[in-house]
């Protein structure tokens, strides 16, 4: 018998396709107005959380752990109090469910881990069979779009600035050539001169792809680790597969590149950890399953920040711009709860009509720092795409420079050219989050947006244009350095409960490894506040249900009884 509440969405897209038809019925034909969506043959498969005894789930977590690095794991144990730092959300889905979903004639094409999902392709009776299955809560039907290319490319301009490969890092106007105006405008050249340039701190970039990474400026870039999975393979660059990569190596060099005399990066010091997760040829919702891909990757390395300049909305309404509909954005905080300090572009749709100006995801996550962008004086940037999210959220939460920023060219090893979008904010913002963590290793995602946040220039009024405003490198550099570790709230220890789903949405499942007649759970918000209390009678060996609906939506910390706290998100 089917399920009723379950979410089919299959049956309509013939529907929805035939109704996009009159959506611009009378209006002026534009560009983005003739893009109709089209059906991929691909699906996701939304499952519930899967039952297991404690030694099955015990034995999945340490599986799970040892794909890890020890750097991934020591970052999670920073949010993440148990051995190992592992969740349920980490884990993939089980052989077992896979055999079932495979039975029905589907072929699974992707694991999409933290949202417990995957990608299928099927004919129509094999979905209806997969959608029958006990434990599938939602099928969902991947579309496609066109790509819209709004970035703007201009000539390089001459400066006076001479190269000097080997000269140390200075605040000198004439050290950071073309790169100094967009540099000095969040003050990371002050920041620079006091020894913080990233190092110790691993950063990732998911983008298109990375040619030329002979260029002068990646001279002495360390890269840990690379894949493309749009290909499958370890090599980033083009090299005649699909893609292209002229949109990462510009990103990186806005984070990465030195070369003393012409230009210097935001944190030329760090290490880098690079994936291709977009296919520029045609932009469809399949790199969203990529982008999670990838983003586990980055999670399995240990990556300390992720800058992110790609941004998902033309296949979205405004209504799911919400942190909680789009996949990546469900993915993206929960990889955020797990330790990693997530990045990611506004969007370049400040000048469509509303609500079309609004953000994309993942940049409407509650734990991803939302890049948006502002001009050379500091003014808002019109093309970038504005806040808030759908349900009242500020978005974005900072901004840097995005219009005519400098960055390394695919032309010639030497040359570097102007842009424009909060493709290029990002890696900014992004490069400061990593000074940020080199100066206190131990804070946590929410920390780094608060200190972030905090030193903006727009602290005291935050609009939804540029968030909070223009951070100040140096001031977050510095208040970074004089937090003290709150101990207290994440100690690396097992506490003996786990916590699912998470994010939630109301009703939250605890699950225990010990008898207890009594329990008391307490809930708190991120400044250590205590927000309730509640009491559990009785036997409770497996697992109880709380019910947090009456709190707003936004991140807190969980503990039961006297043990460590665990972070949980109210969807």
């Amino acid at each position: 018998m089917t399920n009723p509440t379950k979410t089919c969405w299959f049956w309509i897209i013939a529907i929805f396709l035939n109704s996009a038809n009159l959506l611009y019925a009378g209006s002026i034909e534009t560009e983005k107005a003739r893009i109709k969506p089209q059906p991929t043959g691909r699906y996701w498969l939304f499952m519930q959380p899967e039952e297991m005894s404690r030694d099955e789930l015990d034995r999945a977590i340490d599986r799970t752990a040892d794909g890890l690095t020890p750097r991934s794991l020591e970052r999670r144990r920073k949010v993440i109090d148990r051995e190992p730092p592992v969740r349920r959300c980490d884990l993939p889905v089980s052989r077992s469910r896979i055999e079932a979903v495979e039975r029905t004639g589907c072929r699974v094409v992707r694991h999409l881990r933290y949202i417990n999902a995957i990608t299928v392709t099927g004919p129509p009776t094999a979905l209806e069979r997969a959608g029958q299955l006990e434990f599938v809560t939602e099928i969902r039907p991947v579309m496609a779009y066109a790509s819209l290319n709004r970035e703007l490319s201009e000539p390089e301009e001459p400066h006076s600035g001479k190269s000097s490969l080997g000269k140390r890092i200075s605040d000198d106007e004439e050290q950071y050539g073309f790169s100094w105006q967009q540099s000095a405008l969040v003050n990371i050249p002050e920041a620079h001169t006091a020894g913080y340039r990233g190092r110790g701190v691993l950063i990732g970039v998911q983008d298109t792809g990375f040619d030329f990474l002979d260029h002068r400026c990646f001279s002495g870039i360390e890269i840990v680790a690379a894949y493309d999975f749009l290909n499958d393979d370890d090599d980033v660059s083009d090299h005649g597969d699909v893609g292209s990569g002229r949109h990462g190596t510009k990103t990186l060099s806005v984070i990465a590149g030195l070369d003393s005399g012409r230009f210097i990066g935001a944190a030329p010091e760090a290490r880098f950890v690079l994936t291709k997760t977009e296919n520029t040829e045609e932009e469809t919702p399949v790199e969203e399953d990529l982008w999670i891909a990838g983003l586990w990757f980055h999670d399995s390395m240990g990556v300390d920040v992720l800058s992110s300049s790609l941004s998902y909305r033309d296949w979205y309404d405004w209504e799911d711009m919400d942190g909680r509909t789009a996949i990546t954005s469900r993915a993206a905080d929960s990889a955020a709860s797990a330790g990693m300090v997530i990045v990611n572009s506004a969007g370049n749709s400040g000048n469509e009509d509303y609500p079309d100006n609004k953000i994309g995801a993942p940049a409407d996550a509650r734990l991803v720092i939302s890049a948006g962008g502002v001009l050379r004086d500091g003014r808002h940037y019109q093309t970038a795409s504005q806040g808030p999210t759908y349900d009242g959220r500020l978005k974005p939460n900072v901004a840097a420079q995005a219009a005519r920023v400098y960055a390394a060219s695919y032309l010639m090893d030497t040359l570097y050219t102007r842009h424009s979008g909060t493709s290029f904010s990002c890696p900014m913002i992004a490069g400061i989050a990593a000074l940020v963590l080199q100066a206190h290793p131990w804070l946590t995602p929410v920390e780094v947006i608060d200190i972030i946040q905090r030193a903006s220039n727009r602290a005291e009024e935050p609009d939804t244009l540029d968030g909070y405003g223009i951070p100040d490198a140096w001031i977050a550099v510095q208040e970074a350095a004089s937090r003290g570790v709150k101990t207290d709230f994440f100690t690396p220890t097992d506490i003996g409960f786990d916590v699912f789903p998470n994010p939630f949405n109301g009703r939250l499942n605890i699950r225990f490894n010990d008898m207890v007649s009594q329990r008391i759970i307490r809930l708190f918000d991120l400044h250590g506040r205590e927000l309730g209390a509640f009491e559990t009678m009785g036997q409770h060996s497996g697992m109880v249900t709380v019910d947090l609906s009456d709190y707003a939506t936004g991140v807190y910390l969980l503990r039961v009884d006297d043990r460590g706290l665990k972070v949980v998100l109210i969807r």
